[in-house]
């Protein structure tokens, strides 16, 4: 299984980090490489957050939002933008993440061509 660190937040008030720009680790998410739905998530229900918020810059004004951690990372690589991954696919966008997003003058929905993407 591979190992990917889902995003941190802070426990206090669902920002990503800590006052002192600390980050806090929620949530592992462990996967499958034969069968990516073969998923473990610990601790189990731990917190929600974005994957790779830890890469954007405080200063941007912009950011892109995949649907997946590899996703995330082959965005950034291809476009030098600010890419982070919904917590778990297209279909979760938990209430609690929307707030640290509000920083942002733009923000792009990068999603999979399939049915659920779409």
């Amino acid at each position: 299984q591979e190992a990917m660190q889902n995003n941190n937040n802070n426990s206090n008030n669902d920002n990503q980090t800590k006052g002192d720009d600390t980050f806090v680790n929620r949530r592992i998410k462990a996967r499958a490489l034969s069968n990516k739905s073969w998923q473990r998530l610990d601790p189990p229900g731990g917190g929600w957050g974005f994957f790779g918020w830890h890469t954007v810059p405080s200063d941007a004004t912009e950011v892109i939002i995949t649907e997946g951690e590899y996703d995330a990372m082959a965005v950034y690589q291809a476009t030098g933008r600010p890419a982070i991954s919904l917590p778990n696919g297209c279909r979760s966008l938990p209430l609690q993440v929307l707030p640290i997003l509000e920083r942002f003058q733009k923000i792009y929905l990068w999603m999979d061509n399939d049915g659920p993407g779409r």
